[in-house]
């Protein structure tokens, strides 16, 4: 992706909202797609929001175009997510999602689900897709940030299972999360159990 003087700015938007709202020192590391076409840039953070977990987000992706307005301008998405800090996989995920969306493969909304993407990382267990929500559960919001061009905002990675994907096409998205509260998830553990 070729950067303007714009994008650049913009980046450095990001990543200051990042280590503002993570607050812990981040590490920042660079992943190249399987064909080398493209790289992305991955914050992580450990110990943030709370001890035990690692906050990620990802910089750079804003500038792919997403297809959604806000206000007559770009809305734009950077994707983020919060895991057990013993998980040593997740930043690859992250990095995967950003791939398909800077090769136009797919778009980023809320409540998109993006199929069978856990599997390229751990084919056995019951996790399988990932539910892209709101961000939640930081001790500050991301909120969105506001340009000339475009609005950037982020949304989180929620792995999903099969059969809780299954659930959400019946019922929608809002009866899945009602699920997930009552059933009071572990939402940092990639290895949880399905719900159904």
């Amino acid at each position: 992706m070729e950067q303007t003087y714009s994008d650049m700015k913009q980046k450095q938007l990001v990543l200051q909202r990042i280590k503002e709202v993570f607050e812990n020192p981040i590490q920042v590391g660079t992943f190249e797609s399987d064909d080398e076409q493209a790289s992305v840039e991955i914050v992580k953070c450990p110990d943030s929001p709370f001890e035990g977990v690692t906050s990620y987000s990802t910089v750079g992706v804003f500038q792919c175009q997403n297809l959604l307005t806000a206000d007559q301008r770009e809305l734009n998405v950077e994707f983020m997510g919060i895991c057990d800090t013993r998980n040593n996989w997740f930043d690859g995920l992250l990095s995967t999602c950003a791939f398909a969306m800077i090769k136009g493969k797919v778009r980023a909304h809320p409540y998109e689900v993006y199929k069978d993407i856990i599997p390229i990382y751990q084919p056995n267990i019951d996790m399988k897709h990932v539910l892209l929500i709101p961000p939640f559960s930081l001790r500050h919001e991301l909120d969105i940030i506001e340009t000339d061009n475009r609005v950037i905002t982020w949304l989180m990675l929620n792995p999903i299972s099969e059969n809780e994907y299954a659930f959400m096409q019946k019922n929608g998205y809002q009866k899945l999360i009602d699920a997930f509260v009552e059933t009071n998830i572990d939402i940092y553990d990639l290895y949880r159990k399905s719900i159904f």
